[in-house]
């Protein structure tokens, strides 16, 4: 009973990382799709049937819708509104925080890693930066060494590549590391959800 309990907060803590990135182009076309209050067969056929994600199968297609509804859709209709509106800058780090509420595993890793790379001024992110967290969380995590390699390995890939998609780094290859801060857009948000410890997590700083 204990392994089922861990390996249940084990996927709590990566949770949804398999299904994608920050899916730039789709979360803007789920977006408005959960505007519209669909009943849940009429919203599965809008990616199904009429295959509004454009993608090459059914099955990828409601991945990724319910990957991102499941991160946008629990922080209410107003967030979704403000998210479609945002400047280019300000809807990539809304569906940040989107994910980073959603998923404990991407906070740590920009606290634990992320941030901490910055601090000890190394310029951008180890090769085998996700390999080494992992190992220290699953201390505390137990569960996550009854997932499968190719979860972990994707999960890992997904906040790296997320990470480039928010400009916190350069791109996949060289991982290097820039600025990011805290747009005002974005901060309305954090004291609205009373977050706003979320701030230095988003900003990378200790």
């Amino acid at each position: 009973m204990n392994s089922v309990i861990e390996l249940t907060k084990a996927k709590h803590y990566i949770r949804d990382l398999t299904g994608g990135s920050l899916l730039l182009a789709e979360s803007r076309t789920i977006a408005e799709t959960l505007l519209q209050a669909l009943p849940e067969a009429q919203w599965n056929r809008l990616f199904t049937d009429e295959n509004i994600l454009k993608k090459k199968s059914p099955h990828t297609a409601i991945r990724y819708a319910r990957s991102i509804r499941r991160r946008l859709e629990p922080l209410g209709p107003a967030f979704i509104e403000a998210v479609l509106h945002a400047s280019d800058s300000g809807y990539k780090q809304l569906l940040m925080l989107s994910l980073i509420m959603h998923t404990p595993v991407l906070p740590d890793f920009m606290q634990y890693v992320v941030a901490e790379t910055k601090r000890v001024y190394k310029p951008q992110l180890a090769n085998d930066a996700w390999d080494v967290f992992l190992l220290d969380r699953s201390r505390i995590f137990s569960g996550l060494h009854e997932l499968s390699v190719s979860t972990l390995q994707k999960s890992g890939n997904n906040i790296i590549r997320a990470l480039v998609e928010a400009d916190y780094l350069d791109n996949n290859k060289s991982r290097r590391l820039q600025p990011v801060y805290v747009m005002p857009e974005t901060q309305v948000w954090l004291q609205r959800f009373n977050r706003v410890d979320l701030e230095a997590i988003m900003e990378c700083t200790l």
